[in-house]
């Protein structure tokens, strides 16, 4: 780009995590959504510099406020280079980025199909589903609650989540196919900021099943394009999860699906005038509404309305984890037993809301204390719950994966809507 000293850089979403302890040490810095492959070795102080590119100050200003803080020449090529560097690793927004992104996404829609990258890792092979037959096993006996019409599972990895990926799934067995699943991911790493859609099929080593483009079309009349930032689909892994369970049980090609990534309702989907129960707290200014795409609420209302007034049979299917603590995840507390009792009774205070058809109540518990356990799934288990509003949910089971070596800890459970 030409050098412009009152061009005013503003930064992608990034993250920044240490490369080296001690003082002195690089900093790595990396696209927290995956669409740049790129990842920087930075210093301190070039971590400075793009920590002011926030679209608020000018290259000039960057140069100004460089000297002011290290005491020394931050020179004009020096900048320069840099500004370059990060645009063209696509670090920055603007229009390079946005012929960039617009390339990923025509990409992904060409190919029409979406594949599982990581389902021989899981233990899916193909035409085979004994690993869900050895999970399904681990839960002998059970039976239905009675006519089951959504489903919380978790998006964990198979081996961490298995307890109620099997307690959830067993409710299906020796059901007939339903016409269509609705299955609500959660964003973890895409741009949209709302209910983002995919119209592109789901392929697992099971198979094909393709997307219901009809009843998409119906939810995009009434909510508006939901496509937008369809890309956000292509590394998500909490709806493929969910689509070759249900292959397993009815076959790909039995059913359609219409994947639908959730975000967080603590966050900026729940738009200002939403009645959604009581205010939620501890909001941070990250989290500002940019305006983009349907509220949350109007969402799932609408959701329900079109799935009761269709004559096909409807399943609707949360892929949700719960809490995440540790000391990946950030906290200095070690992983003993009055920690991970904490988490549980937090956890179980929501899901007793769910079970109780307080929805507000069930936000209002994972925003309280600025959601301190980091519950990532709350957007479409609200989803869910609110777009079935005559339905009693049962906690079949709930899980907390444990890695003491690595102090990591991630819950999960299974919720039956009956």
């Amino acid at each position: 780009m030409l050098w412009d000293p009152t061009y005013k850089p503003r930064l992608r979403p990034v993250e920044a995590f240490p490369l080296h302890e001690g003082d002195g040490g690089t900093i790595g810095v990396r696209d927290r959504s995956g669409l740049s492959e790129v990842m920087l070795s930075l210093s301190a102080p070039a971590l400075h510099i793009m920590s002011m590119m926030n679209g608020d100050h000018t290259c000039d200003d960057i140069r100004r406020q460089f000297q002011a803080s290290f005491g020394r020449t931050l020179a004009e090529g020096t900048l320069h280079s840099m500004v370059n560097h990060l645009e063209k690793a696509h670090f920055l927004e603007g229009s390079g980025f946005e012929a960039y992104y617009q390339s990923l996404l025509d990409e992904y829609r060409s190919k029409r199909t979406r594949e599982m990258p990581h389902a021989a890792a899981l233990g899916i092979v193909d035409g085979s589903g004994s690993i869900f037959d050895e999970m399904l096993a681990d839960v002998d006996g059970q039976v239905s609650p009675g006519k089951v019409v959504g489903l919380i599972a978790p998006h964990l990895d198979y081996p961490r989540g298995r307890p109620c990926y099997a307690a959830a799934y067993a409710t299906l067995r020796n059901r007939p196919p339903p016409d269509r699943v609705i299955i609500l991911g959660t964003n973890h790493f895409g741009r949209s900021t709302s209910v983002v859609a995919t119209g592109v099929d789901f392929a697992t080593p099971l198979g094909v099943t393709r997307v219901d483009t009809t009843f998409l079309g119906k939810l995009e009349e009434r909510c508006g394009d939901l496509r937008t930032f369809e890309l956000d689909h292509a590394r998500e892994h909490s709806i493929e999860l969910q689509v070759a369970w249900l292959q397993h049980f009815f076959s790909a090609d039995a059913f359609t699906i219409v994947p639908l990534l959730c975000p967080d309702p603590c966050g900026p989907t729940i738009h200002p005038g939403s009645q959604v129960g009581p205010t939620l707290k501890g909001v941070g200014p990250e989290w500002a509404l940019d305006g983009r795409g349907v509220d949350l609420r109007e969402f799932a209302l609408v959701l329900g309305e079109l799935v009761r007034n269709d004559s096909g049979a409807t399943l609707i299917v949360a892929g949700a984890d719960l809490s995440h603590v540790g000391a990946a995840f950030g906290d200095e507390r070690t992983l003993d037993e009055a920690f991970l009792e904490e988490v549980r009774q937090r956890d179980r205070q929501a899901l007793d809301r769910l079970q109780t058809g307080e929805v507000g109540a069930f936000l209002q518990c994972v925003a309280k204390q600025e959601n301190p356990t980091r519950v990532c799934s709350a957007g479409c288990i609200f989803v869910l719950a609110t777009a079935l509003p005559d339905a009693s949910a049962s906690v079949l089971d709930y899980h907390q994966a444990v890695d003491l070596p690595t102090q990591t800890c991630v819950t999960c459970a299974a919720v039956a809507f009956t």
